[in-house]
């Protein structure tokens, strides 16, 4: 039977499908309360130490020098710079903490589309999910723009190894591999996984064949044009080639892939 239970445990075994809510618009509105809040403890506060530097208490005046008279003024039971002060601590605190969250949250990774997919399809098939959501929790994974992904193994990956993983995996799984059924064990949870490593090691052999094959290619197309200008128009197209490879297979800055193709 599916349940949460089951959820977790996908999840547990396949990181790569371990998403969730983000809840921008919420965590955006928290802030924006708890920075209201900030703005009038803050007016109350200043307000306070306005009143008590013009009161003809003699008492008073030192307070803006002695924490100690600030606290012991406190004891009295009303409400005094120094129990506003707390106030103003506990909130700023929190608003300082929420906001550092915030920030942390934001940077982490979106989850890539065929994995958004594969949550989806696994909720909804027989062996996986079942449809087991009910109401507004079934529709937890649909706004693609408030996801992110807690599977923190996901390297940095380059635009070949992206296409790899995005077209062909799924176009050969859906040809070939779909066809067969795998013997049930205690960890089948109803997902394929692929070995990213292999995924890789493929990504790198193309790699190291297009860098092998492009000049060599190139000076054989040179060898065979006789005019000047075809030559150049050849090199300039040759060298537009190898900019946009170069950008497909590394994980390099602009400048980085710049540098490479001027040198």
């Amino acid at each position: 039977m599916a349940d949460y239970h089951k959820l977790a445990g996908m999840m547990a075994h396949h990181g790569e499908v371990a998403i969730f809510r983000r809840f921008d618009k919420l965590n955006l509105k928290s802030l924006l309360y708890m920075q209201a809040e900030l703005i009038h403890l803050e007016a109350e506060l200043h307000q306070m130490e306005l009143d008590e530097k013009s009161a003809a208490n003699p008492s008073k005046p030192a307070y803006p020098f002695s924490v100690y008279d600030l606290r012991e003024a406190a004891c009295s039971g009303k409400v005094t710079q120094w129990t506003k002060y707390q106030q103003v601590q506990s909130k700023l605190q929190a608003y300082n903490g929420a906001v550092i969250q915030y920030v942390a949250l934001r940077k982490v990774v979106k989850p890539d589309a065929n994995s958004v997919e594969c949550l989806r399809e696994w909720l909804d098939r027989p062996e996986g999910g079942d449809f087991f959501l009910k109401g507004r929790e079934a529709d937890l994974w649909e706004k693609v723009e408030d996801l992110v992904s807690l599977d923190c193994q996901q390297p940095s990956k380059d635009a070949l190894t992206r296409l790899i993983n995005e077209k062909f995996v799924p176009w050969y799984h859906r040809r070939w591999v779909h066809r067969f059924k795998p013997s049930p064990t205690v960890d089948w949870y109803g997902v394929w996984q692929y070995d990213q490593g292999m995924l890789e090691t493929v990504a790198n052999a193309i790699s190291t064949l297009l860098a092998s094959l492009l000049p060599s290619i190139s000076i054989l197309v040179l060898y065979f044009l006789s005019k000047p200008v075809t030559r150049l128009v050849t090199i300039l197209l040759f060298s537009v080639l190898f900019s946009v490879i170069l950008s497909a297979v590394s994980t390099g800055r602009r400048i980085e892939v710049f540098a490479a193709t001027t040198a």
